[in-house]
């Protein structure tokens, strides 16, 4: 049975300055008794094992891809990477990275996101009359 839940967001938009290049992406939120969060980090309170769940939102001003994947104590996470095709400026997709770790105190998780363009990357859209559109949500359970 799940000990705890983490809810994390970002209403802030996050798009890359470079091309090619690796950004964490900022979150914020409500973080268990098991983790913390700062900035980018999701830091491990305690040992145990974790489902993550988050759902990306991509998009941009330009044309070309996203990526976004996990990284566990600075070092990127194999076979966690997702891509996105981002097909003209306004156009916006959810990316899901998901997976269950064991971790140690004081372990780091951060995700990060690259793209083929400037100005691609974490959207988030506050639209009127209804809730806001974050660019990140992230889930987490701990077992």
């Amino acid at each position: 049975m799940a000990s705890g839940l983490s809810a994390l967001t970002s209403m802030e938009t996050q798009v890359a300055a470079a091309a090619n290049t690796p950004y964490p992406i900022q979150m914020t939120g409500e973080a268990s008794s098991s983790v913390k969060v700062e900035g980018s980090k999701i830091i491990a309170v305690r040992a145990g094992d974790f489902y993550f769940n988050a759902a990306i939102q991509v998009g941009g001003t330009g044309t070309g891809e996203v990526y976004v994947w996990m990284r566990l104590n600075g070092k990127d996470m194999d076979d966690s990477n997702s891509i996105q095709s981002i097909p003209m400026k306004g156009f916006t997709a959810v990316l899901v990275v998901q997976t269950g770790l064991s971790l140690k105190k004081g372990d780091v998780v951060e995700l990060f996101y690259a793209a083929t363009s400037p100005g691609l990357g974490a959207i988030a859209v506050k639209p009127k009359n209804m809730p806001g559109v974050p660019a990140l949500i992230v889930s987490i359970f701990d077992l």
